[in-house]
């Protein structure tokens, strides 16, 4: 059962009517931003289902009627559509439809479109499994973070609620009212007797004469009493010699019939049991067959894979050493391949060390070489010049050249520099081609391996399925057998039960499931022997009473029996008597409160929505020990009796007896029909599902077929992709080799570039340095001095840079040796004998003789146990055939021995049955007596004297005097008589009455003290159910913690370790519980763990949330609305909600709303609420638009 629409119209910001698509049995959610109408949405549900919207003020309803632009909404209305298929709801359709319409001056509820009350609804709800004692299957917003600020008193009472203990609280507030009714009356019935003792003192005023009047007619009583005790006791000994008859007679019929029974249980039990045994034989021989065809099979089978497993060893032995030696060569260029990468690693930093003290030291050398040349050009143009202006001239004119110069030198170093960065650029983008080229190299070669390993584990569970889908077929021929011979046995039971009700009616029962399905008619429930459920115990009574009824059909309403009926007129299918559940009102009944009288309908076990038809049929019978209990109750209380063999006395006297066969039983026969077509459903749902696993077997081998022909193309793809990027990284090395060349002949320009400008740059700032001097011939002793320094230092610069130019120049040339042999010789030599040795590894057949192998051996196993199985059965079959003979041969034994038996048992109730009627006759006579006797009210001691027959003459004399005495006293106040009567007889019954207000005061004492202890039990069951499933949904939300629930006790107001959901102190009253606490760990299975007020507010709502699953689990209801529960929730604990809510989901409905991802992930059906102008509209929605929502409003 589940929500399956929901309409809504003016109900908040719902103004249209507004209809949902049809919800999902599973996991729906709901989507919408803060203020479109969700929580109206939930609200709606609350407002027809829970108790949150009772006894509603002026106010109240018109804050739930939709205020907006346009008319005023004067009346709202919310329906829900239940789909009812599984008939929780007992009002027979497979739709309930519940509708609370509300107004300024109205709330109204209807069910089914007619009109109902509230207190309808809940009765509905609660038989449907909505408990209001848990309001915890409808979680608004607020609800999460109440229980998370929840006291630990607070949860106490949450859990009090749950364990419904108001109806205990109620029931004692009743009880305590009747206790202060009882008082009241109590004290009225003193003043009563009060009264009436103050009464019969003034009767007594006439006590001579009334005394007088009062002795005669007391011993007339006492006259009429002796005779008709007399009477009595001369019927009762006669009755007591039938009694004794009939109980001789009772016993030896009660053991004969159950030794019938036993021959009769043993010859039905052998029945099926050699029917068994025949279909268990039939079944043998076919799988023998079956088993002989796969055996055949396997032999070829393992003949083509030893064949196989040859040829490859063959071929093993001549690739074996070509594959040693190709890994001996990789072995050797490898250990050549690092030996010259750690030489060319060395000789590289050396060649570094070298390069830049070369170049560090020719820029000294270059700096002091242009400081020479300088004063030696200074000294050479101070004769050639003979005044300072021509001398500065001649300057200006040169720093002019140099400053041209000095620029071209830089415009020469920029472009040089920017050539460099391209073939630096262009040297990265070759190394990340090579990296590209031999990653994609290695991911192809793991793909083929992966796919070789798919392709291998493909095949094996190809094989497994193709032995399973055997397996599948050997199961659908033995259960085709089974169903012939179950619908077989369906024939002979719906024969045998046909044999015990008219030819008519049996053709109506077997004409009615078809004339149903025709109609299309649901309210058809079936006949009353399917309906029902009796211990064997009462067998024999309950057929006794119901009869021809057992055969009644019941129905919903006349309408439908009357369709029914002109379909079996219509097409002469035969007769049926019908019982309308809408016509049935059956009189209330009343039971003697007795242990020797059980009503009949307590004993059957039947479905509440059939009540009437029960009780119309069985509602007043009781069933007694014996007849003369029976005939009593049967006339006191104006029912019918029955005792457990089936004897029956009803309230006209009339008397029903005898002997039944088991054989001829009603119940039996129509028991037997209920369980064979129960078995013929089983075995049909059986096929069914075999087949269905076929067909996905078939699906799946077909399936797995095509994927190995992918995966050999995926195979041939990843080699060829592979070739090609090891023939790409051959030409990429090449590229790179000379990419480097180009970038280190550009660095050596760049560096040639830079020495000249810093040259030319020197050269000109020692000429605008000279400018501005004084002119002289020659130079001064100090620049003189300066150019033999400087002569000296250079000499010794150029000697030492000549070794360290050699030294490079030796170091340079090593490692273009080096990169030379790597790059285009061992290296590739390496890579040409790892691919040979690759390629020579996948041809080698190792693994094919592996995978061939693995087959071989599964091929003889499954061998070996076709052949086990073929002795085995083989075996069945021979125990089998002795058996059915064993079995035949009891089954004819047991029917003679049968016979005999039912023979004597019939001559036996012959005589039973005149005991009987000359028991019936005695009793009509005993019965008068007794009523003679009654009618003389209360007598003295003197009447109960012992008297015999013979004295019964002058009894009969002694009375008629006495009532001629009695004649003379017609002056006497007879009105004061028959009041002093009427006031002894109030007296008596008023004391009664006070006597049963006592006993009744006592009993409403003890059942308080029972409903305290059971409300006490209940709590504490509550509490250890609600903490044990608070346990284990918290492990679910928190693998690596734990959680607990612990009762604290006002005693000590600590925690009680016994009362953590581990088990319950039985001894400790519920009144000196005084909270319950939460005790969690979030890290640790094994800490003491944190109480929620040294948790985090994320924490605690995951806390609150695993006590409601917790809480639904223990009261589990058909389906749950949750409004934006993951709110305060991490990512982590989000997933485990949504996963658990899944989980759940399976077996109950839920509606949730959120803003989060995690809850849309295995959520079934998707709507959206949106609002317009003042109105909510909702809608379906399609999961990747609810995931689109969900994405736009998450925070960035």
């Amino acid at each position: 059962m589940h929500i399956k629409r929901i309409t809504i119209q003016g109900f908040k910001s719902y103004r249209d009517e507004t209809t949902t698509d049809p919800l999902s049995p599973h996991h729906n959610v709901v989507v919408g931003r803060n203020g479109s109408g969700k929580s109206n949405f939930f609200a709606a549900v609350r407002f027809v289902l829970s108790d949150a919207y009772t006894n509603l003020g002026r106010e109240e309803r018109q804050a739930l009627l939709h205020e907006g632009t346009g008319p005023a909404t004067m009346s709202a209305f919310v329906e829900i559509v239940f789909d009812n298929a599984d008939n929780r709801f007992p009002t027979g359709k497979d739709e309930t439809v519940v509708r609370r319409t509300i107004g300024l001056k109205k709330d109204d509820y209807s069910l089914d479109k007619k009109s109902s009350t509230k207190s309808e609804i809940a009765s509905l709800l609660e038989s449907a499994g909505f408990s209001r004692s848990n309001p915890y299957y409808i979680v608004p917003q607020g609800r999460i973070t109440s229980l998370t600020h929840a006291k630990d008193a607070e949860r106490l009472t949450l859990l009090k609620e749950v364990a419904g203990t108001k109806v205990y609280e109620a029931r004692r507030e009743a009880s305590l009212k009747i206790i202060d009714e009882t008082e009241r009356t109590r004290a009225k019935i003193g003043e009563d007797l009060a009264l009436i003792e103050e009464r019969l003192g003034e009767l007594d005023s006439e006590k001579e004469e009334l005394d007088k009047y009062r002795s005669l007619d007391r011993e007339r009583r006492c006259l009429e009493y002796a005779i008709y005790s007399v009477e009595q006791e001369d019927i009762v000994e006669q009755l007591d010699e039938i009694d004794i008859r009939r109980e001789q007679l009772v016993v030896a019929v009660n053991a004969r019939q159950e030794t019938c029974g036993d021959l009769e249980r043993q010859a039905s039990d052998l029945e099926p049991e050699i029917r068994a045994a025949k279909q268990a034989l039939e079944i043998l021989r076919i799988e023998h067959e079956q088993l002989a065809f796969e055996a055949e099979d396997h032999a070829r089978a393992r003949a083509q894979v030893e064949s196989a497993i040859q040829d490859l060893e063959q071929d093993r032995a001549t690739g074996r050493d070509s594959i040693t030696e190709l890994r001996r060569t990789v072995d050797n260029l490898s250990r050549e391949v690092r030996k010259r990468e750690n030489e060319l690693a060395k000789v590289e930093g050396n060649y570094e060390k070298a390069l830049a003290a070369e170049t560090q030291l020719r820029e000294q050398f270059e700096v002091a070489d242009q400081q020479r040349k300088s004063l030696l050009q200074k000294q050479g143009r101070s004769g050639h010049f003979s005044s300072k202006s021509q001398r500065d001239k001649w300057l200006q004119t040169e720093i002019a050249r140099l400053e041209t110069s000095v620029q071209q030198h830089r415009a020469q170093v920029v472009a040089t520099e920017e050539e460099q960065a391209g073939l630096r650029t262009r040297l990265d983008e070759i190394k990340s081609s090579v990296s590209a080229a031999r990653e994609k190299a290695d991911s192809c070669a793991e793909q083929i391996s992966t796919m070789q390993a798919q392709e291998v584990g493909l095949r094996e569970d190809k094989d497994a399925k193709a032995s399973k889908r055997k397996e599948l077929w050997r199961k659908e021929a033995r259960l085709e057998t089974e169903g012939s011979d179950l619908r077989e046995e369906l024939k002979r039971a719906e024969r045998a039960l046909g044999g015990t009700v008219d030819r008519a009616t049996s053709e109506g029962l077997q004409a009615l499931p078809g004339i149903c399905e025709r109609l299309g008619l649901s309210g058809v429930h079936g006949p009353l022997f399917e309906l029902f459920e009796v211990d064997e115990t009462y067998r024999s009574c309950v057929e006794t009473i119901a009869g021809s009824s057992l055969f009644h059909v019941v129905v919903d309403t006349d309408d439908t029996a009357s369709r029914i009926m002109d379909e079996l007129n219509r097409k002469k299918l035969g007769r049926l008597t019908f019982m309308p559940l809408n016509r049935m009102h059956p009189p209330p009944a009343t039971y003697p409160e007795a242990s020797d009288a059980i009503p009949m309908i307590e004993r059957l076990r039947f479905s509440r929505r059939y009540q009437r038809a029960f009780e119309q049929v069985f509602g007043r019978t009781i069933i007694c020990p014996s007849l003369e209990v029976g005939s009593g109750y049967a006339r006191s209380m104006n029912l019918t009796a029955v005792t457990l063999e089936g004897d029956k006395v009803d309230r006209r006297g009339e008397l029903m007896g005898g002997f039944s066969s088991r054989k001829g039983s009603r119940l039996e026969a129509a028991k037997a029909l209920v369980h064979i077509q129960g078995r013929v459903k089983e075995a049909e749902r059986q096929e069914k599902e075999i087949m269905a696993a076929l067909s996905t077997l078939d699906q799946e081998i077909t399936g797995q077929h095509s994927e190995l022909q992918l995966l050999s193309a995926h195979v041939m793809q990843a080699n060829n992709e592979r070739s090609s990027a090891k023939q790409d990284l051959k030409q990429l090395a090449k590229t790179e080799a000379s990419a480097k060349l180009f970038a280190e002949n550009a660095s050596k320009s760049l560096a040639s570039l830079n020495a000249q400008l810093r040259s030319a740059e020197r050269e000109l700032q020692t000429m605008q340095t000279e400018i501005g001097t004084p002119f002289s011939r020659g130079i001064t002793a100090e620049e003189r001095s300066q150019l033999e320094q400087l002569a000296t230092q250079a000499d010794a610069q150029a000697s030492e840079l000549s070794q360290l130019l050699a030294k490079r120049v030796e170091l340079e040339g090593r490692r273009n040796v080096l990169q030379n042999e790597l790059g285009l010789g061992m290296r590739m030599r390496l890579e040409d004998a790892q691919r040979q040795l690759e390629q020579a590894t996948a041809e080698n057949p190792d693994k094919t003789i592996g995978v061939r192998s693995r087959e071989l051996a599964k091929v003889a196993q499954a061998q070996d146990q076709i052949s086990q199985q073929l002795t085995d059965i083989h075996q069945e079959i021979e125990d089998k055939t002795r058996e059915i003979t064993d079995l035949e041969k009891q089954l004819s034994e047991t029917q003679a021995r049968l016979d005999t038996e039912n023979r004597r048992v019939q001559g036996e109730m012959e005589q039973l049955d005149k005991c009987l009627a000359q028991r019936n006759l005695y009793l009509q006579k005993k019965n008068e007596y007794m009523r003679n006797i009654q009618d003389l009210g209360v007598l003295p001691e003197e009447a109960f004297r012992n008297f015999n027959r013979a004295q019964l003459p002058k009894l009969a004399k002694k009375l008629h005097k006495t009532n001629e005495k009695l004649k003379t006293f017609g002056h006497v106040n007879k009105k004061a008589f028959e009041q002093y009567t009427i006031f002894a007889r109030q007296r008596e019954g008023i004391q009664q009455r006070k006597r049963e207000l006592d006993q009744s005061a006592a009993s409403i004492e003890e059942l308080i003290e029972v409903l305290d202890q059971r409300k006490d039990e209940a709590i504490e069951r509550t509490f250890n159910q609600v903490s044990k499933y608070f346990s284990q949904v918290f492990t679910k939300l928190v693998p690596a913690g734990k959680g607990s629930l612990i009762m604290q006790r006002r005693t000590d107001n600590t925690a009680d370790d016994s009362m953590d959901g581990g088990g319950s102190n039985t001894s400790t009253s519920v009144e000196n519980y005084t909270g319950v606490t939460i005790r969690v760990s979030f890290n640790s299975s094994t800490d003491e763990g944190l109480h929620m007020q040294q948790l985090s507010g994320g924490q605690k709502s995951l806390v609150a949330l695993a006590l409601i699953f917790a809480i639904q689990q223990c009261d589990p209801a058909p389906f749950y609305l949750f409004d934006e529960i993951d709110a305060n929730l991490d990512a982590v604990h989000r997933t485990a909600v949504a996963d658990m809510i899944h989980e759940l989901s399976r077996s109950s409905q839920f509606v949730t709303t959120t803003f989060r991802p995690e809850m849309l992930v295995h959520a079934d059906k998707f709507y959206g609420v949106t609002f317009e102008n003042k109105v909510s509209q909702i809608t379906t929605i399609t999961q990747g638009a609810a995931v689109s929502f969900i994405d736009e409003t998450q925070p960035s």
